[in-house]
């Protein structure tokens, strides 16, 4: 597979899960009030013409003439680590975008540089890494329910070194991420937070 079809199936997945999310109405908002998009433009006064971006979500207030709030995820496809080059270039991209409201995800399926996070926290970029197929292991069949309940508690250091390790091998889970201060485990939780004003 070629690296831009990979790259273009990793955004397909990633926008399927958000897409199932908001449809699905378990983010606390109405699917008539949020909508979904795949490379959309939106207007930059620095270039005076549209950036593209990867995934959108637009959230509209009844009437408006304009979003209200405005979701951005950047995605990523790399087996190295990500540099912080990449996300100050996804905060420059924010940052030219019309409107005043506006939160950005990067997805990514390789570690971030530990200087790339760094910059992701200070600017309120969040951050997911889901694993590839052959970094996660499943045990689940040497566990019993307490076992269970306790691989799947966050701890942020798992979630630090999935973050920054390359080679991180998650234990039953695949999905690690970040944003506003906190960790989550899943798109639900993630959007969730993101998408309330």
């Amino acid at each position: 597979m070629s690296t831009a079809a990979r790259g273009n199936a990793f955004e397909n997945r990633v926008f399927a899960a958000v897409t199932d999310e908001l449809n699905g109405e378990r983010l606390g908002l109405s699917p008539k009030a949020a909508s979904p998009f795949q490379k959309k433009g939106y207007y930059s006064r620095d270039r005076d013409s549209d950036i593209i971006v990867d995934i959108s979500i637009e959230i509209w207030l009844p009437n408006a003439d304009q979003w209200s709030l405005l979701w951005v995820c950047e995605c990523k496809d790399y087996s190295g680590a990500i540099p912080v080059d990449d996300v100050e270039e996804f905060k420059a991209k924010l940052d030219q975008i019309a409107g005043a409201n506006k939160k950005g995800v990067m997805a990514v399926t390789g570690a971030l540089q530990q200087g790339a996070l760094k910059y992701a926290r200070a600017n309120g970029i969040g951050i997911v890494r889901l694993l590839p197929n052959d970094q996660v292991e499943h045990i689940i069949y040497m566990m019993t329910s307490a076992t269970m309940k306790e691989s799947l508690r966050l701890n942020s250091s798992e979630f630090y070194r999935a973050l920054t390790v390359p080679g991180f091998v998650g234990k039953n889970r695949d999905f690690y991420a970040e944003g506003q201060g906190h960790i989550f485990g899943s798109w639900r939780p993630l959007l969730k937070e993101m998408l309330s004003a």
